[in-house]
């Protein structure tokens, strides 16, 4: 991996106001997602416009991006080189993202990177997410007049590569990449590509314990509800409980049994 990339990285080094697309009026997700991948075209920032655009919509198949709150960060791997490129898009009027929480998208930050730099779209995650969770700075996203302005206001965010816990991103695809195993075994046919899809989404150590825990339990994410692991009914303590329930979009490991605890299933 490249160097740049083992430190904190603002995202003002990799986003400009010509990345930024202040009023989108499009009707439907994948326009979305379409002009949004033409803005990197023009910008030079991506070697192929229609891959792009059928990796970022495969991975949407896969699972929806919209994080709730108005929120989408639609992504892929794809060949782009050292930097990540980045696309944001304000939709004034809200679009359909398939969110969980049943709200329209209003915010869409589109995330491009090389495969070969496993980790950095997590630690870009992270930051993000946790800027965007703020409602003040998303009205100010939303309030803010100019591109270079909403430039601006993200341009602190940080890639933390030196980060470890895993995030929602990660816990997502932990818990579909369950489901398509589980389907698997039952015999369902044609999930090879969504599996591996899920896969690439994985750092190594979180894949190695998964399959070890799907190849002796036959699962590896289990619930936690009142702080009880329904894998092995381990009672966690009250510190343990409490971090979950403060924090419920990590991950956790069961102290006695070594599944990956969550406090609830989507």
């Amino acid at each position: 991996m490249n160097a740049q990339y083992l430190k904190e990285v603002p995202l003002g080094e990799l986003l400009t106001a010509d990345q930024v697309l202040p009023a989108m009026t499009n009707r439907s997700k994948r326009q979305a997602i379409e002009e949004l991948v033409d803005v990197l075209w023009k910008q030079e920032l991506i070697p192929s416009k229609s891959e792009a655009t059928a990796r970022v919509l495969e991975r949407e198949e896969l699972a929806p991006t919209a994080l709730g709150s108005g929120v989408a960060i639609p992504h892929a791997r794809l060949p782009v080189g050292d930097r990540p490129a980045i696309a944001i898009g304000r939709h004034p009027a809200g679009i359909d993202f398939g969110a969980t929480d049943g709200e329209l998208v209003h915010l869409i930050v589109l995330v491009l990177w090389e495969p070969a730099q496993a980790g950095l779209f997590n630690r870009l995650f992270g930051g993000l997410v946790g800027k965007l969770a703020n409602a003040e700075f998303r009205e100010r996203l939303v309030r803010e007049e100019s591109t270079a302005g909403i430039a601006a206001a993200l341009a602190d965010v940080r890639i933390d590569m030196l980060a470890g816990r895993p995030n929602k991103c990660e816990t997502d695809m932990l818990i579909t990449l369950q489901c398509l195993r589980t389907k698997q075994r039952a015999k369902a046919r044609g999930l090879e590509r969504q599996i591996e899809l899920a896969r690439a989404e994985l750092s190594g150590n979180l894949l190695s314990r998964f399959d070890r825990l799907m190849e002796h339990f036959g699962e590896a994410v289990v619930e936690a509800p009142g702080g009880i692991c329904r894998g092995c009914n381990m009672q966690l303590s009250s510190g343990f409980a409490s971090e979950m329930l403060h924090h419920p979009e990590t991950v956790y490991v069961c102290e006695r049994c070594g599944r990956f605890l969550i406090q609830q299933m989507a």
